[in-house]
């Protein structure tokens, strides 16, 4: 049996306000506003799409590792900041004054202050084709595809 916490309040807020990607033993941390769990090979899974010319996703593929972070209708300048700005090219969490604390189950952070936590180790990673160029134009204006991460969750918690 697989239970299911805060499902909606959670994902209201990775929907509309977003929340915190974290993957890496010197962390990076990126906004999502897309990804859901479920039961996928007897597994409890979190599934976050990150596109290929992500910095957050030379740490995903280095590490195998992710937690997301969600905070609850706050953080919004942070949030807009970390999804606007590229970890290539700056420390977001010293320029947004975000804390982190280290994980409970994987070797990388979480973001500090928020609501509800998700650790994560990828059990797979698929790579989108393609044939979604033409199936979602309106996302996909470059080829800059998502590649699929299969999180297993190794932990859950809220504040």
């Amino acid at each position: 049996m697989f239970d299911f916490n805060n499902t909606d309040k959670v994902f209201n807020n990775v929907t509309n306000g977003g929340a915190f990607l974290v993957a890496g033993k010197s962390p990076n941390v990126m906004t999502i506003s897309w990804g859901m769990t479920g039961v996928l090979w007897g597994k409890k899974l979190f599934l976050v799409p990150v596109r290929e010319s992500r910095y957050t996703k030379t740490k995903l593929d280095e590490s195998g590792e992710f937690t997301v972070s969600v905070p609850y209708n706050k953080l919004g300048k942070e949030l807009a900041f970390c999804g606007s700005h590229s970890g290539r090219d700056c420390n977001k969490f010293q320029e947004t004054d975000l804390m982190t604390v280290k994980a409970k189950a994987v070797d990388t952070y979480v973001v500090n202050g928020c609501d509800y936590y998700f650790e994560c180790s990828v059990l797979a990673k698929v790579p989108l084709t393609d044939e979604f160029l033409q199936l979602f134009p309106k996302l996909y204006t470059v080829k800059d595809l998502h590649t699929l991460y299969f999180g297993k969750i190794l932990t859950e918690y809220g504040k």
